[in-house]
């Protein structure tokens, strides 16, 4: 009972994960992730050619900036086509965005789904785990068992051994026993029994508790062998339960990775795209915050130049209503002082009306006269001036109400430009906020420093950025191991073509050296035959034509040292033919007399030799000192073809030690795929241009 309870205590896990798997029912999942999986792959294929027309729109869009920006005074239809092409790519790009959303929440909701149904379940690994460990277990304890069950046997063997020593014993003390006689012999025997007795009632006592332990070894040993079988069989159903769940741990395993690298690729490429349509957002919003700017300031600069104006005409009329009212106090003071005087002659009129009645006229009438059109004067121009006042000031209160209507409707302007700017703000902000979670320009400047330096190595190309081709879909031809194999096999071909280039070069240096003696060895012999040809014209001048003595000694020293005329001729004419030497004979059997009449002819024709040989040495040293430069400019080239050499001869070492490094791994890289690699190349060349 204890076994059974330990055993299903162990297999308990085990059943509770087989039904948790039972359950999940992968089969009956299979068609609807199969049916999401086409669906996902055929959006891709979508928002694939989707993302070529992006691209393209893009690119018209980007063009049509760059003309706008180059021009200068751009027209408003230009910027109402660009900016209804802004639109237009603004729109496409959230439509991009919109099927690329319902496609992650598609991916996302059947992702949910399969975790929701796989998390309940427990980890086949685990499982896996654990059912090797108990049947490990299970092994030990048979093992232990086995074990056990020898040394019992060998303890039984033992005490069975031990048991028939006893018994034989026994057998002999009884035969013993049995043959006595006499009373010392009784008395022996007796003392004798009764130790056999105790002797074999501890033997009998040993005997029955051997024999039930004999028992319990008998009753394990059925239970070993019934164990042995049920491990048997458990680790038949267990291998094949094994084997099941590996295959299917291994297929969701291998869909899992597969999916997991199309929503990488995806993410990458939806984080690509949105960071274009982020750039251009923002330089969309840029362009309209700037435009909205400039709109305010000119609004500000109207609004304070209509600010002064209405302030200098409000100065004016204030300063001219001021000066009314100085004028108004002056005339008012005058009316008081005619009002004054004509009191005064009504006074004195009333006091005098009979002479007046009865007097002629006289000059204070006239006066009166005149004051009385005066204040008549004054009054109507009093009522003028308070009439131009009141319009003066009906006037400037219209003015007032018209320039605090237009401060209103400025004010309501600005306002509206300071709420469109705060609007324009946040969205700056949220488009940075959403620049800054995008990827970083470092890892879009090393991704594009890592393609520009793979298509070097590919097409030997200056410039990635010049081609308009697009970086992300370049250089999907051959993967890096066949574009180093390439380079690397470029770089042998270059190694071998320098190195025959050299050995022709060392060759041109030798035969250039050969030319060179030669041309020394000539120079000497022109020197030697100059001095010669010296010593003989020194003899001729200075010997006197009539000492037949002289020119005897003369003709003998002719006849000791006479130059050899190939070296005359190699010098004047390197390709001629050797000419013979003219026999001595004939030429020793001259006379003195023949030799001192020509004595003037030879001298001219050695001097003329001399200059022949002089012009030939000139050239011959200019010809020496062109060889020696070209024999300075071979040994240069020479030296910077070994430097070159080798150079190029280490970086094809390195990149065969590198090509080694990527043969090893390259089961790995070739499972990766060429967009899950990361190579940082750029710190490849940093440590090779180190080295």
């Amino acid at each position: 009972m204890s076994t059974s309870s330990s055993n299903n205590e162990d297999t308990a896990p085990l059943q509770t994960a087989l039904t948790s798997w039972q359950t999940l029912n992968l089969p009956s999942l299979r068609p609807s992730l199969s049916s999401t999986a086409t669906s996902l792959l055929e959006s891709k294929e979508k928002s694939l050619a989707a993302r070529k027309a992006l691209a393209d729109n893009t690119k018209s869009l980007k063009r049509a900036l760059k003309l706008t920006s180059d021009t200068p005074s751009p027209s408003k239809e230009t910027i109402d086509s660009l900016a209804l092409e802004c639109r237009a790519t603004v729109k496409a790009y959230q439509e991009e965005i919109d099927s690329l959303t319902r496609r992650c929440k598609l991916a996302e909701n059947s992702f949910v789904q399969l975790y929701t149904s796989i998390y309940e379940c427990r980890d086949p690994a685990s499982v896996i785990e654990q059912a090797l460990q108990l049947i490990e277990a299970r092994d030990r304890q048979v093992d232990n068992l086995l074990k056990g069950m020898e040394e019992l046997n060998e303890e039984v063997e033992a005490i069975s051994g031990e048991r028939d020593g006893l018994r034989l014993e026994l057998e002999e003390a009884r035969d013993s026993g049995g043959g006595g006689s006499g009373k010392k012999d009784e008395l022996g025997g007796g003392e004798l029994s009764l130790a056999e007795r105790e002797e074999l009632i501890r033997l009998r006592g040993e005997v029955a508790e051997y024999e039930v332990e004999f028992r319990g070894l008998k009753n394990q040993d059925i239970t070993i062998r019934k164990l042995e079988a049920k491990i048997a069989a458990l680790e038949e159903n267990k291998e094949e339960e094994i084997q099941k769940e590996l295959k299917k741990a291994q297929e969701e395993l291998a869909e899992s990775e597969g999916r997991r690298a199309t929503e990488a690729l995806e993410r990458e490429a939806a984080t690509a795209r949105k960071l274009q349509s982020v750039e251009l957002q923002l330089r969309a919003e840029r362009a309209g915050r700037e435009a909205a700017g400039t709109q305010l300031l000119k609004a500000e600069d109207g609004q304070g130049e209509r600010e002064a104006a209405w302030e200098a005409q409000r100065q004016i009329l204030i300063g001219d209503s001021e000066r009314l009212r100085e004028e108004m106090a002056d005339i008012i003071r005058e009316r008081d002082d005619l009002r004054l005087k004509m009191g005064a002659l009504e006074n004195k009129s009333d006091g005098t009306t009979d002479g007046i009645e009865s007097a002629p006229p006289s000059g204070t009438g006239v006066k009166l006269s005149e004051f009385m059109s005066e204040r008549r004067a004054y009054e109507a121009e009093m009522e003028e001036l308070a009439d131009t006042c009141s319009a003066l000031r009906e006037e400037l209160r219209v003015k007032e109400e018209a320039a605090a209507d237009d401060r209103r409707a400025l004010r309501s302007t600005i306002e509206s430009l300071e709420r469109d700017r705060a609007s324009l703000s946040n969205q700056v902000s949220s488009l940075e906020l959403r620049m800054a979670n995008a990827p970083s320009q470092d890892v879009i400047d090393k991704m594009r420093h890592e393609l520009r330096i793979l298509k070097r190595l590919e097409y030997n190309a200056v410039d990635l950025d010049q081609g308009a081709g697009d970086p992300e879909m370049a250089g999907n031809d051959d993967d890096l191991e066949s574009v180093l194999v390439s380079k690397l096999r470029k770089c042998e071909m270059d190694l071998v073509r320098e190195r025959r280039e050299k050995t022709e070069g060392v060759k041109e240096k030798e035969e250039l050296k050969q030319k060179l003696a030669e041309v020394q060895q000539s120079y000497e012999d022109a020197e030697q035959l100059i001095a010669s040809l010296e010593n003989d014209l020194q003899l001729a001048v200075a010997t006197p034509r009539a000492t037949p003595s002289v020119s005897r000694a003369s003709s003998d020293y002719a006849t000791l040292k006479t130059p050899n005329p190939n070296t005359l001729l190699n010098i004047l004419d390197p390709n001629a033919p050797p000419v013979p030497n003219p026999p001595s004979s004939s030429t020793n059997s001259t006379t003195a007399t023949e030799k001192a009449d020509d004595d003037h002819s030879v001298a001219t024709i050695v001097m003329a030799q001399r200059d022949r040989l002089r012009a030939r040495c000139d050239a011959l040293e200019a010809e020496r000192d062109s060889f020696k430069r070209e024999l300075q400019v071979q040994v240069q080239t020479a030296e910077s073809l070994k430097t070159d050499n080798t150079k190029l001869y280490e970086k094809v070492r390195y990149l065969q030690t590198f090509n080694s490094g990527s043969n090893k791994s390259g089961s790995a890289y070739s499972r990766g795929g060429r967009n899950d690699r990361d190579l940082d190349l750029e710190a490849l060349e940093q440590r090779y241009e180190a080295r």
